[in-house]
């Protein structure tokens, strides 16, 4: 039980701290107009298939080191996180490119209005490829959550966004002249600012600690 909720309560603290970003960020977006809110809703439900081959390949690095750390195999810790970050990179990086490729019809099954496309394919150009770096961050995370490691990556995760995408949304917007434009830019600037400290933790400090189980190995009898 101690170590269900060690790795649960970080986890719901960030799906929390995600959801509430969520709703900052809608507020700056709807300022701009109706058709903002409609381009913002249909482009993160396109985000989300962009993203699944990431978060897939994050939840099979998670069940692999978990598999190899109870081998006693850690010597295939590395190998397994490299697998997993070229898989992400490769199918992520191939939806993004259809995503740019074909944009417009893409849009134009949801959206009608060309002013409502037009911001629409704003928010793609500007954030997709983004999500890549993110599939990054999810991979190492993965790495290190497998290990029991979860209260710094989720302090980081949650400080990237309060501390970084959220202000720089807000600020982009309303103070430059980038305007909608500068709401998108945030999450690219916050994903890159999150791999940056994510894999200074995970290689400076992660690496140097002792890995273990988290549940003893029961003797087996053959």
């Amino acid at each position: 039980m101690k170590s269900l909720l060690k790795l649960a309560i970080p986890s719901s603290i960030s799906m929390v701290a995600i959801s509430l970003a969520g709703i900052a960020v809608i507020y700056f977006v709807n300022s701009y107009g109706s058709n903002a809110t409609a381009s913002y809703g249909i482009v993160n439900q396109i985000a989300s298939y962009v993203q699944i081959p990431g978060m897939s390949v994050a939840i099979a690095i998670s069940v692999f080191v978990a598999q190899a750390i109870g081998a006693g195999r850690q010597e295939d810790l590395k190998r397994i996180t490299a697998l997993g970050l070229k898989l992400s990179y490769t199918f992520g990086g191939i939806l993004v490119i259809l995503v740019y490729l074909f944009a417009e019809p893409i849009l134009r099954l949801f959206l009608t209005s060309p002013e409502t496309i037009s911001m629409a394919k704003g928010l793609m150009y500007i954030s997709f490829w983004s999500y890549l770096l993110l599939a990054h961050v999810q991979a190492i995370s993965s790495t290190m959550r497998a290990t029991g490691k979860v209260l710094w990556p989720t302090v980081i995760l949650i400080s990237t966004i309060w501390v970084i995408e959220v202000p720089a949304a807000y600020l982009l917007s309303t103070y430059t002249p980038l305007g909608i434009n500068g709401i998108w830019l945030a999450y690219p600037i916050s994903f890159g600012i999150n791999l940056a400290i994510q894999y200074w933790y995970y290689h400076f400090v992660w690496k140097k600690k002792t890995i273990k189980a988290l549940v003893p190995s029961a003797s087996v009898t053959e």
